[in-house]
């Protein structure tokens, strides 16, 4: 057969014809039973007479249906009745509206599932929490019903209300792991990349790192500037030292000061060593040359240069004690010499007491030289000496001490000349002694015939040897430090001295001003960190000050330090919550509900009562304490909904809003309860699953929804339910208007309040709002009411504890698992449910099914209720189109297909993927004509454990198959995927 009759909705080609219906099989039943047991008489005058009209029997038949005796017996046998009407076919096309399989109409569908004890699951309402930000420095309490509102691109906006009322405090804003805002990574070696763009920082200028809290100091010279858009790469000399950290480290730099310092500069005799630093520039000079070192009345050094270093000196043989103050560098003289005066003869070597005071053994020697040298009297004079071998030849400058010189002018009376007087010459007396020649060792160094020698000039040196800073005792520099004036330095600035590669630094504690000398005193406090440990030369050093920037490492915000478990050290310290309050714990890619499990009592530590979410880190962590669950709905006004009629039995009302909210309720049996209040004579009634329990005085009422959507109110009979008083206009009713799996909105789109608070700054929404779904459609109507019989809303398998999951109007898909019971007794079950709308369940959602589920499993079993695994798979398509369709078309087509096929709704929880279903959906897009099709698996994926991944069928290097674990559910993630189009025709060429 192909059309039947217009009734044929079903479109069958084939009916079986059996004659009945629930009342003829109940006393089909009830006859053969009775054949059975005799003294079963359940109803009274249900034995049919000898002679029985058609018109008796019907009546007697529905006289028989109708009865409700206390008869498990009878109950049973009318349940299976009425199944077999519902499921059975019957004796004409119309009636397929009779027959669950074919029935197409709401109301006929809604009465046949009825006979199975049956009721069409409603709508349910999306519920998501809320985290309210209050003002700063407020607190107080906000009251139930408080709006927020999302303005999709199409429809009308969707509102959600906080269902309860919550206490709310500034201080439970936003919590944070400690040191969240400052990395911990260290910084080291001589490179330092600063935030931001530093074109101020100058190259040779130094800069002061201040480690933050420790208050330690390093100071370093900039040798190299990088400058990019968001950043500065400096070079630093030295390296950075050990224990600054990204997070802890200001970097001060700019320096506006450049200071000369004056003082207090070293009085004494210090050792200096083969270098000597000038105050002038050593123009003039060169490596070769013979200078002259010499400081007041101290015996004066002769050395030769090895290098020159533009104001620094470096001699072959170190000076040893010099007075810096007054000291000068001269070239020598060069004196020459006639003759030594007769040696030995002349030659005296004094003994232990001699008039002169001169060490024993000092051996004195005449010389004379041309012209009048008598100003050499009490000068120290060289020889240039080359002891040794070739190959071990060594240069030295012994040192003679002139005792006398004495000058005979030319024309002098010759009766007056004494012996050894030469007119027009100087007669040098020179001493020498091996402790006294400045030469190390015992080496006999005394004159040896010399043709000249070297002499002090008669002025000093044009070059001034430079001195330096005095120190302390411990080396360092002392606190007080004189420089030039001053006129931006003061108290608790930085302070950098510097000399070459040698630093030493400081806060200020005092800056005093001399403006009669033009000179500031700068006082460290706490004293002079130094580095180098030279000295510091005046003509060298600078004193740079009042460091006006301060810039940060880059990074120094963040912080990566992993976290787990459920302890958390706070950055501040947290009093007045309570615990059990409920919090939203967020990683920046990952959100969870929990509640708080402890508190420190100094508030340094908090407790959780689930572990944090994989990925967390000191820097991402944020927990937020103003959390209030809401739900998709507006509350509306009280109404009046009709009058009582107490005449009347199983009086009922139509409430015509078609988005009536419903929330979640244990203690109905689809899980959600109507979001209305219902008072009658101002007496509030209690809404109920079915008034068949109801005794004849219960003030209940039960719920259900019609055709269009409205709500129809059914009160009771006087035996099941009470009976409404007759009044006028005595009920009333107010509601929560919104439901449907609009409400199921992603995170961040609730957040604007319908009205402002006075307390509140703004509303945040963290997780994505789920359990929104609309009324049971008509084909999971004909599919759940059937599988309601195997299980009679009772728990007993695990596909019977799946089942029931799935019957709850907020989940999609569940699965039931068996866990080990561990260290216990009780059988434990865990859930894994998917939420209406392919998301998450809130958490008070969340615990209610739980508890729902627990009421109807066998008692001692825990059941536990998890969220399932979203796991998303990639798409590389190609696809071959003839030239004469449109590529773009096609391109979204295909990618529409992709998208609905491969959504939460329509893969099941464990389903595998092979890559013949891709090919079927994207050869199946009007205008292609093949394709290619590759599976990827991006690995690791935010929410999923690194050890859950997929298994992987390959052929080669290709994955023909996907299998997900049964906690998982795969599903196409579009977001990064592209079309390719090749021309079909070319292909074939």
């Amino acid at each position: 057969m192909s059309d039947l009759t217009r009734w044929n909705r079903a479109g069958l080609s084939r009916f079986d014809y059996i004659d009945g219906n629930a009342a003829v099989f109940l006393e089909r039943l009830r006859a053969g039973l009775a054949q059975k047991f005799p003294q079963w008489q359940p109803v009274a005058g249900v034995n049919p007479p000898e002679a029985e009209s058609e018109e008796a029997r019907k009546a007697r038949l529905e006289t028989l249906y109708n009865a409700d005796p206390h008869d498990m017996l009878w109950q049973l046998t009318r349940q299976f009745a009425r199944s077999c009407h519902v499921l059975a076919a019957h004796i004409d096309a119309y009636a397929n509206e009779s027959y669950l399989g074919t029935a197409s109409q709401w109301e006929n569908l809604r009465r046949l599932v009825a006979l199975l004890d049956y009721a069409p699951l409603p709508p349910a309402s999306a519920q998501t929490p809320l985290a309210l930000l209050v003002k700063q420095a407020q607190r107080g309490v906000v009251a139930a019903g408080f709006q927020v509102k999302h303005s999709p691109a199409a429809g009308k906006p969707v509102i959600f209300e906080t269902l309860t009322e919550i206490e709310v405090d500034a201080a439970f804003n936003s919590l944070h792991a400690k040191d969240y805002r400052r990395s911990p990574e260290a910084i080291s070696g001589t490179t330092l990349v600063l935030e931001n763009k530093w074109d101020k920082i100058k190259i040779g200028e130094p800069l002061v790192l201040e480690r933050e809290g420790g208050g330690s100091l390093s100071a370093h010279l900039v040798h190299g500037i990088v400058l990019g858009e968001d950043r500065t790469t400096l070079t630093l000399t030295p390296a950075i030292p050990v224990g600054f950290t990204k997070g802890t480290t200001l970097v001060h730099c700019c320096p506006k000061e450049r200071l000369k310092p004056l003082g207090p500069a070293t009085k004494g005799a210090e050792p200096v060593g083969h270098s000597l630093q000038l105050a002038v520039p050593a123009s003039g000079l060169a490596a070769g040359d013979i200078v002259l070192i010499r400081s007041g009345d101290d015996k004066p050094f002769y050395r030769r240069i090895k290098r020159v270093h533009d104001d620094r000196l470096v001699f072959y043989r170190p000076i040893d004690q010099l007075t810096l103050v007054g000291a000068t560098v001269a070239r020598p003289v060069t004196l020459a010499l006639t003759e030594l005066a007769k040696p030995p003869r002349r030659r005296v070597i004094v003994g232990p007491d001699n008039p002169d005071g001169l060490a024993e053994d000092t051996v004195i020697d005449m010389v004379f030289a041309a012209g009048d040298w008598s100003r050499l009297a009490g000068q120290w004079l060289a020889d240039i000496r080359v002891i040794g071998k070739e190959g071990a030849k060594r240069e030295y400058l012994p040192c003679y001490h002139c005792l006398h010189a004495k000058y005979v002018p030319v024309g002098t009376d010759p009766d007056t000349l004494e012996a050894d007087d030469r007119p027009g010459y100087t007669c040098l007396s020179l001493t020498w002694h091996a402790d006294t020649d400045g030469v190390p060792g015992n080496t006999d160094l005394r004159l040896n015939n010399p043709q000249t020698l070297l002499a002090p000039p008669i002025a000093p040196g044009p070059w001034l040897v430079d001195t330096f800073l005095n120190k302390s005792e411990e080396g360092r520099l002392i606190a007080s430090l004189v420089t030039e004036a001053s006129t931006k330095t003061t108290a608790g600035d930085l302070a950098v001295v510097v000399r070459a590669g040698q630093m030493a630094w400081a806060r200020l504690g005092a800056v005093t001003q001399d403006e009669e000398h033009e000179e500031t005193t700068l006082v460290a406090a706490p004293p002079w960190q130094d580095r180098g440990g030279g000295p510091f030369f005046l003509g060298r050093t600078r004193v740079h000050s009042h460091f006006v920037a301060q810039a940060r490492v880059l990074g120094w915000t963040d912080n990566r330090t992993p976290l787990s478990g459920r302890r958390i050290a706070l950055d501040s310290p947290l009093f007045g919550m309570k615990i059990g309050r409920p919090l939203i714990v967020t990683n920046g890619t990952m959100a969870m509900e929990t509640t708080l499990a402890d508190l420190d009592s100094q508030g340094t530590w908090l407790h959780l009562a689930d572990d944090l979410p994989t990925g967390t880190t000191a820097g991402n962590l944020e927990i937020l304490g103003n959390v209030v669950a809401s739900g998709h709905g507006e509350a509306r006004p009280w109404r009046v909904l009709g009058s009582g009629d107490g005449t009347r039995s199983h009086q009922s009302f139509t409430l015509e809003v078609e988005d009536l909210a419903f929330v979640a309720d244990v203690t109905m049996s689809s899980g959600v309860r109507a979001a209305l209040e219902l008072a009658v004579a101002g007496e509030t009634w209690t809404q109920v699953s079915s008034l068949k329990d109801s005794g004849p005085s219960d003030a209940h009422y039960q719920v259900r929804i019609d055709e269009d959507n409205h709500a129809v109110i059914v009160f009771g009979d006087g035996r099941h339910g009470r009976r409404l008083p007759s009044g006028g206009n005595n009920i009333r009713v107010r509601f929560r208007q919104g439901v449907g799996a609009a409400g199921n909105l992603d995170p961040g789109s609730l957040v604007k309040p319908v009205k402002p608070h006075p307390l509140l700054e703004t509303v945040l929404q963290p997780l994505a709002s789920g359990g929104g779904n609309d009324r049971e459609s008509r084909a999971d109507l004909r599919k759940n009411a059937p599988a309601s019989l195997l299980a009679l809303d009772r728990a007993v398998s695990l596909e019977d504890c799946a089942q029931l999951a799935r019957s709850h109007p907020s989940v999609w898909q569940a699965q039931a698992f068996r866990l080990a019971p561990g260290l216990g007794r009780r059988e434990r079950l865990e859930v894994v449910v998917m939420a209406a709308g392919g998301g998450t369940l809130a958490a008070p959602l969340k615990t209610t099914l739980q508890a729902w589920l627990a009421a109807r499993t066998q008692p001692g079993v825990m059941v536990t209720v998890q969220d399932y695994v979203r796991v998303r798979f990639r798409l590389t398509v190609t696809v071959r189109v003839r030239s004469t369709v449109d590529s773009q078309t096609v391109k979204e087509a295909v990618t529409a297909a992709l998208t609905t096929t491969f959504d939460e709704q329509h893969r099941g929880l464990g389903q595998p993927l092979y890559r013949g279903e891709i090919y079927k959906v994207v050869d199946g897009v009007a205008g292609v004509e093949n394709s290619s099709c590759a599976i990827s698996l991006p690995w690791p994926q935010s929410g999923v454990a690194p050890a859950d991944r997929p298994q992987a069928a390959l052929i080669g290097a290709a994955v023909i198959a996907l299998r997900p674990s049964p906690r998982q559910c795969l599903v196409f993630d579009a977001t990064a995927f592209t079309v390719m189009i090749e021309n079909y025709e070319e292909s074939l060429a």
